[in-house]
């Protein structure tokens, strides 16, 4: 895999804006653009080494070469939660106008939904839970979508929506694939092709656990994140360049 990309060096930064005025690209032109983070484990970065970004900081610094811009970062994650929980991070008003302004958006959540509905049937052997689990996954989603959607209306702002898909960490245990496969299909469904697009992460991560997991078998290692990363990069950026 290619490294990534260094950060853009203030100096040249200042040098595109001070002495051509906009970026030598032909599509739209930015001096910065605002990108907030939305989710659980997966947006904190958990799994990554001490001084080795998470899936954030990788997917700024290639948008960063790929848009020739500024890019600031805001996350509104924490490990654990669960999809309602990051819905009520959006229906915060303290954080309207930061939605209102963000062109990029990205949201990781659903893995927590299922590992917890996972657990009952683990105890129970009924899927009631699981199938309760997806539905309140996808209206939640689709809730936290419409919010953003909302707010953005009258802003006038280009926007992107990203949307991580799941992955399975333990493909060894039984119907454990049936079930992301089964959420991904409802959160893959949000996608429009346009202003909102899902990466494909389940199948970059299925059969490479053994080298895109950490230690946790869990959460993503250094080179996880930077697939995650790659992978967002290769949706584009239809909707802002």
């Amino acid at each position: 895999m290619n490294k990534l990309p260094k950060p853009i060096p203030r100096i040249l930064y200042m040098e595109f804006i001070l002495g051509r005025g906009v970026y030598m690209r032909e599509k739209k032109q930015h001096q910065f653009l605002k990108y907030m983070a939305l989710g659980d484990s997966l947006t904190v970065g958990v799994g990554a080494s001490f001084l080795a970004p998470g899936f954030v900081s990788n997917y700024a610094r290639l948008t960063e070469a790929e848009l020739n811009a500024r890019v600031f970062v805001d996350v509104y994650a924490r490990s654990g939660i669960e999809t309602g929980e990051v819905l009520k991070i959006v229906e915060n008003p303290c954080l309207h106008e930061k939605i209102k302004h963000a062109n990029i958006i990205t949201l990781s959540a659903g893995g927590n939904d299922l590992i917890s509905a996972s657990k009952v049937f683990a105890d129970t052997g009924s899927d009631a839970d699981l199938q309760e689990s997806l539905k309140e996954c996808r209206e939640n989603v689709g809730n936290i979508i419409t919010i953003v959607k909302e707010l953005k209306k009258d802003c006038g702002e280009p926007y992107m929506i990203r949307i991580l898909n799941l992955y399975n960490p333990l493909p060894e245990l039984p119907l454990s694939d049936k079930w992301v496969r089964l959420f991904n299909r409802h959160l893959n469904s949000f996608d429009d092709g346009s202003l909102i697009r899902v990466a494909n992460i389940y199948s970059i991560f299925k059969g490479r656990e053994d080298e895109l997991l950490s230690r946790d078998r869990i959460h993503p290692n250094n080179r996880g994140y930077e697939e995650i990363a790659y992978t967002l990069l290769q949706l584009g950026y239809k909707g802002i360049d």
